[in-house]
Order: structure tokens, then C-alpha cells, then sequence
């Protein structure tokens, strides 16, 4: 490691002259470690930072984890003790769990509370030990926790509010929940799902008195009253667009208290007494720092705008007409199924195991396809199916499948379809997974994005990088599980050891409802874990897998281009100009949709376009399975051509 800094160092201070960052990405050294380093640096760089008025401090960084200071962050102690870290694989020690949000009692400032996304910790010694507090129902097993409050008028008593299940109050130290938000109807989105929920304080003079910040810019509330009711505050920052981070009380003077609210870009004060704002400051948040192998990724990936094409029309005149398709709309980019939904290697592959396991299926010549590509100046994205994959799943006696641990058999989600010819229902098994903690399975599919990478391919993309969602999940046992390994951390330890052995763009394909919420407890898509890793973000947006009970109130075609605006302004959000957003369009009609007339679906089309466009998505891809764009019934052409070439990193 070390030679390989010196010669990082030597290479970038010299400039290489006449050698661009271009040429710099191709001499990344692949042997350069995952592993992130441990600097004990005075100044650590902080994901969350909370004031308590004093001296007094608390933050977080990700690499020395829960931190205190007693002179303003001057300085800075660990405090580990009880708290987690991750069990991830390809790091040797492991890194301190992400913190969402830490909570401190306005009157007891030695009193602390943080949470991880599943978990709640307090301490009432500043953070010397922690004790974690069980969470039960109604909090659902899959709420991702986002903000904490502790009352300063009884000692047992902790609010938490999640990303999208809502807000739970316990009053005996987690013994017991309720929820606390029952009569706030403006959280409810509809389907199930809430408002995200981005910080909380208690008012330090009136016990019923709460104030609740939401996320993405949805406003600020107060709990007030008997009966209590929820009332929205008419914060200046809500005409700015402004991100509310923190709300903490502080005092002003020896009776009043400020409600102090820490923005992205601003912070304010807000006086409950007078009903009065003062913004106290701006600032522009300096963006993430990247190495230039980054920079030059997202530069290489950014302004993406194509279609899906499968391995079965990957070839021959079907690939020449889908070509010509690409030109004809003006746009610069195609997606090719190099291992499919069933785990077919679909190219002409020189790897030993999928010749041996039996899953190739040559449809597709990847020097003749690149060459047609390329010689077309397109951008050609591999799409990998990874945790999918019927092939692998029945390898060796099904040694890496998941695993059934009531009937101690492979795992299977079973369905009834309907029989040929009007015949019985028979029962099928169309998914096939296989373990997601398995080194193995990781390893052969980063062997297929290697081979891929090395002969010409631009860019990698990894989907069905999850967890199964459907059947009967319960049952399943993960026999590769490493002891305190979660969802989130085995798709990290895929992806770090990727991004170790891939040196060009990586993108992942995630489900919409996991870049409009923040949801990696559910099947491991940690939008916030895999931007560390990935230099694109793909969220599948389609407004027909909303439930439509969702934004119920908006007309369906107006929705569809709502979905696709504030999604990828979401998911930009989340991101933080880590990674790109570029969402796959709905190109094909599902259901009712059917019925649609030829100009209803190509406006709603358009409309899934425009919302992407009027985002900071950088691109995006149209999907139909069957490869049939026939709801393109207007010229994309000059509308990309006026956007011309887009910001290489979201706003």
C-alpha cells in the first residue's frame, strides 16, 4: 500500500505531462486495498455534528465513530463503548456502524441518544457507555430510523421518527411503544407509507409540546394542545427548498428558548414565544472530496440517455434496426444483458466456470456488438444479474442457494400460473436466489464484470443486487451469514470488493420506493451505503410498481412525471454528489394501463421523460423487456439535443 500511495503521489504531482485523468483512471493499480484507512486526525471529517450551546459537542465520523468535545471541536474522544460497528468482509477491521442521528436532553446535556438504522442507544454519561434500547411494536421490524429526541422532563421517555413508518414515542425505556403521529395526517403519502422524518426536539417548558422536522423539504410541524393537534409552522427556509437537518432548543437569556433549526445550506432560530424567525447564517456545503479515479468516473458516466436491449435482440439485424433506433432519437448510450435474469451467461465468455456450471448461452459476440457500438460513439453499460441467478442456484447439489431452514431444503417462492390451452393452474418457481453473504457468489459474478471490463465494456452495471422481497421470507436461512452481519453490510462487502477489481463505472439498479425513502433494512438497498461504492444510482421509478394509493390524489399522468421529478431530487439528496442519479424509464404499458390510446400512453411517456429531465438525473434509460419502444411516439431528438451536455455531478 504504501509504494502505491508513493506512486499515486509522484504520479499526480508530476501531471504526467500530456497524460489526462482519462489515461490516469486506465493505470489504477488494481491491487489497491478496499479497506478504508484509520487516521486519528484532529479534525475528523464528521457526518453529523450536534452543538449543546456549551463547550459541549457530540458528532460522529465514520472512520473514529461517536465522538465528544469540551472545547467547541477543538478537540475530540472516542466513545465506542456498546455501540456497533460493521461486519464488513473485505475489511480487516471494521469500520464504526453509521450513525442517522444523534439526540441530546436540552436540560441534561450528558444525556445522549444516537441511532444506527435499526437500532436505538442511550447514554447518560456523554457517551461513555451505551445501552441499547429494544424497539417493538408498532415500530415495523423494517423502520429505518432517522431522528431521536429525548425528553428532558422524564428520564425514560424517547421519541424516534423513521424515513417513511412514521413517528413512536416510548415512556419506559423501550419497554413499551406507541405511535405519536397518528393525528398528523400531512406525513401520510399514502400505501402504507409516511413522510420522512429528519429531526425532533421536546419543548424544555412544555411537556406535550413537540416539534417535528420532515425530510426533503415537507416542512415543520408542532405538536400542541388538549387534544393535541398538529399545526405546520410557516418557516422562511420552505420557499428556499431548504433541507432540515437538526432541530435542538437552546436558551435565550434566563427564561426563553430559541428553537434552533440547522438547514443544509442555512441556519435559523425560531422564537415559539413571539412566533418569530431570524436567519442566522448561509453557507454552501462543500462537496464530498474524491479521488480523481472518481471525478473521471462520473465524468465518463454523466448525460447517459439510452435503452435496455436484451441478450435475445443483442445481435444481427435486430441489433442494427435497435441501433439505428438509438441514432434516430439522438441519444448516446444502450444497456445489454451480459448475464440475465436466470443467471444465462449470454457473450461468448472466456471464464472456466460458467462453461463449467453450464450457464452460457452465446447470443451475443461482444467484439462485433462493441465494435457496431462503439463505432456508433456509444456508451455501452454490461448489465450483470448477481443475486438472481437459477444457474448458480442449482450448482453443486444447490451449495449456494438459499436455504429453507423449516424444511432444511433450498429456499423457493413458489407461484401458480395459469395452464396451457385454458388447462389446471400449474405451480412454477421463477425466481431463483442465491446467498448474498457467499464470498463465492460474489467472486464469480465480479469475474464476469472483470472479463467484461477488460475486453471493451464502459461501464458495469450490478442489478438485483438485493435481497429476495417476495414469498415467504421468514423462512429463509442464510447459511454464509457472518455473525453480526446485516443485509447492508454483505451488498458492501460485494461492492467494496468491486470497486476494488472494476476501475470503470459502476452502477446499480435499485427499486424506486428505495431511492424515494431511505429503506436498507428491508432487502439491503442502502442508497446512502452504496453511493460509497457506485458511481451511479438507477432507481426504477415506474409509476405502474407505485402502489396507486400512493400520491392517490394526483391524476395518473401528472403523477407519473412527480414520481420521476422528486424521485430523482430525492435520490440526488440522499447521495450528496457521491454518485449520479440516472433512473430507467417506464417504456412499456402493465395492467390497466393496457388500455391506454396511443396518445394517453405516449404522454405518459413523455411525462415519465420530463419529471427526469426536470430533475438533477443525469440521463436515463428506457426499459422494455421485450425491447419493443413503440410508446416512443415522438422525437426524443431535440430534446436531448437541447439539453446538451449535463453537470458531471447532481446538484
Amino acid at each position: 500500500m504504501k509504494k502505491i500511495l508513493i506512486f499515486l503521489s509522484a504520479f499526480i504531482t508530476l501531471g504526467l505531462a500530456g497524460l489526462g485523468l482519462g489515461a490516469l483512471l486506465e493505470a489504477q493499480q488494481k491491487e489497491v486495498a478496499a479497506e478504508p484507512v484509520r487516521v486519528d486526525e484532529e479534525e475528523p471529517s464528521l457526518a453529523l455534528f450536534v452543538p449543546t450551546g456549551s463547550p459541549l459537542a457530540y458528532a460522529f465520523s465514520p472512520v473514529r465513530g461517536f465522538l465528544v468535545s469540551y472545547d467547541q471541536g477543538a478537540s475530540w474522544q472516542e466513545r465506542p463503548e456498546g455501540l456497533p460497528r460493521k461486519v464488513v468482509a473485505s475489511f480487516a477491521s471494521q469500520a464504526p456502524r453509521p450513525l442517522t442521528c444523534i439526540g441530546v436532553d436540552p436540560l441534561a446535556p450528558g444525556r445522549v441518544a444516537a441511532c444506527t438504522a435499526e437500532q436505538l442507544y442511550l447514554s447518560e454519561d456523554y457517551g461513555s457507555s451505551w445501552e441499547g434500547i429494544p424497539l417493538g411494536k408498532p415500530v415495523p421490524e423494517v423502520a429505518y430510523l432517522t431522528s431521536v429526541a429525548l425528553s428532558p422532563f422524564a428520564r425514560n421517555t424517547i421519541l424516534v421518527g423513521t424515513s417513511f413508518s412514521g413517528l413512536f414515542e416510548t415512556r419506559d425505556r423501550g419497554k413499551t411503544w406507541r405511535e405519536a403521529d397518528s393525528k398528523l395526517g400531512a406525513l401520510y403519502r399514502g400505501a402504507g407509507f409516511n413522510e420522512e422524518i429528519s429531526a425532533l426536539a421536546y419543548h424544555p417548558l412544555y411537556p406535550s409540546q413537540i416539534y417535528l422536522a420532515c425530510g426533503f423539504a415537507q416542512g415543520i410541524y408542532r405538536l400542541d394542545g388538549d387534544p393535541p393537534s398538529w399545526q405546520r409552522l410557516k418557516f422562511p427556509g420552505d420557499s428556499r427548498g431548504e433541507i432540515v437537518r437538526q432541530l435542538r432548543f437552546k436558551r435565550e437569556g434566563e427564561k426563553d428558548w430559541l428553537l434552533e433549526i440547522r438547514c443544509r445550506t442555512s441556519l435559523w432560530e425560531y422564537s415559539p414565544a413571539e412566533g418569530k424567525w431570524r436567519l442566522r447564517e448561509t453557507y454552501n456545503p462543500s462537496p464530498p472530496p474524491q479521488d480523481p479515479f472518481k471525478q473521471e468516473r462520473l465524468r465518463r458516466a454523466a448525460g447517459k440517455y439510452g435503452i435496455y436491449l436484451s441478450s435475445m435482440h443483442a445481435s444481427g439485424k435486430e441489433l442494427d434496426g435497435h441501433l439505428s433506433f438509438i441514432a434516430e432519437q439522438g441519444m448516446n448510450s444502450l444497456v445489454v444483458d451480459f448475464k440475465e435474469d436466470f443467471g444465462l451467461v449470454t457473450y461468448n465468455t472466456n471464464l472456466e466456470l460458467p462453461n463449467k456450471i453450464g450457464s452460457v448461452s452465446r447470443r451475443i459476440n461482444l467484439e462485433e456488438l462493441l465494435a457496431k457500438a462503439h463505432g456508433q460513439g456509444l456508451y455501452v453499460i454490461g448489465r450483470i444479474v448477481v443475486f438472481k441467478d437459477r444457474e448458480l442456484y442449482h450448482y453443486d447439489r444447490f451449495r449456494y442457494a438459499v436455504w429453507n431452514a423449516q424444511s432444511d431444503s433450498p429456499w423457493r417462492y413458489l407461484v401458480q400460473v395459469e395452464g396451457e390451452d385454458g388447462g389446471e393452474p400449474r405451480t412454477v418457481q421463477n425466481e431463483y436466489w442465491v446467498d448474498p453473504y457467499c464470498p463465492f457468489v460474489w467472486q464469480y459474478n465480479l469475474e464476469i464484470a472483470r472479463e467484461l471490463q477488460d475486453r471493451g465494456v464502459d461501464e458495469i452495471q450490478f442489478d438485483y443486487i438485493r435481497f429476495p422481497s417476495d414469498g415467504p421470507t421468514g423462512l429463509i436461512r442464510y447459511r454464509y451469514k457472518r455473525e453480526g452481519m446485516s443485509h447492508i453490510d454483505a451488498l458492501e462487502s460485494f461492492l467494496a470488493q468491486a470497486r476494488t477489481a472494476i476501475h470503470i463505472p459502476i452502477s446499480t439498479d435499485l427499486y424506486g420506493f428505495n431511492t424515494w425513502h431511505r429503506m436498507g433494512n428491508w432487502i439491503g438497498q442502502s442508497i446512502e451505503t452504496l453511493a460509497d461504492y457506485v458511481d451511479v444510482i438507477c432507481p426504477m421509478f415506474y409509476p405502474s410498481h407505485f402502489p396507486r394509493d400512493f400520491l392517490k390524489e394526483m391524476e395518473y399522468l401528472p403523477r407519473a412525471k412527480r414520481l420521476y421529478q422528486e424521485g430523482a431530487q430525492r435520490a440526488a439528496s440522499i447521495v450528496d454528489r457521491r454518485s449520479l442519479v440516472r433512473p430507467y424509464v417506464q417504456a412499456f404499458l402493465i395492467g390497466g394501463e393496457l388500455a391506454f390510446s396511443i396518445p394517453t400512453y405516449s404522454q405518459y411517456l413523455m411525462n415519465q421523460i420530463e419529471g427526469a429531465l426536470e430533475s438533477p438525473a443525469s440521463g436515463f434509460t428506457l426499459w422494455n423487456a421485450s425491447n419493443r419502444y413503440y410508446m416512443v411516439k415522438e422525437s426524443l431528438k431535440p430534446i436531448l439535443a437541447r439539453l446538451g451536455e449535463r453537470g458531471s455531478v447532481n446538484p
